[in-house]
């Protein structure tokens, strides 16, 4: 008896502490991901075909899947999403790689992603079985990954809670 509940509890640390690395390796990987998107953003931000094109001229896919979007976005959002995103792409980034302020930075970057979704569409222009194209939005598994990761913050607010 005491045996098996001794193995119980060994048996259950170990697997808190399987969720626990999984979610802060996916949660460093993210915010690297992020901090080099921010990057190659700046660094190609006024290439032809470059970001600043294409936030500022480019149709919204919403759903996609042959839709031919709407827009471009006016200028009054446009150009602040264009100059601030790769900053703020960066800073969440490091939020996620230092484990930090993850809550929020979790919110801000699925906040982002579902702009990504929304600007490029849903579903490729093909349809869900194409030959060899995109036909799924990978914003959609990272915004999965980043609310995760943001509902598992090591640093839970004042409420008196500890999950860990």
């Amino acid at each position: 008896m005491l045996k098996d509940t001794y193995d119980q509890r060994i048996e259950r640390k170990t697997d808190r502490d399987t969720l626990k690395i999984s979610i802060a390796t996916m949660r460093v990987l993210l915010g690297l991901f992020f901090i080099l998107s921010g990057i190659a953003n700046y660094i190609y931000f006024r290439a032809p075909g470059g970001f600043f094109e294409t936030v500022t001229q480019s149709k919204l896919a919403l759903w996609g899947w042959g839709f031919q979007g709407i827009g471009p976005l006016p200028a009054f959002l446009a150009l602040p999403y264009a100059y601030l995103l790769p900053a703020t792409e960066m800073a969440v980034g490091v939020a996620f790689v230092i484990d930090r302020w993850v809550r929020w930075a979790g919110i801000v970057m699925m906040l982002m992603l579902l702009s990504f979704i929304l600007a490029f569409g849903l579903i490729g222009p093909n349809g869900l079985l194409p030959n060899n194209q995109g036909n799924w939005d990978k914003n959609v598994f990272m915004l999965i990954g980043a609310w995760i990761c943001a509902a598992y913050d090591r640093h839970p607010l004042k409420r008196g809670i500890n999950l860990h």
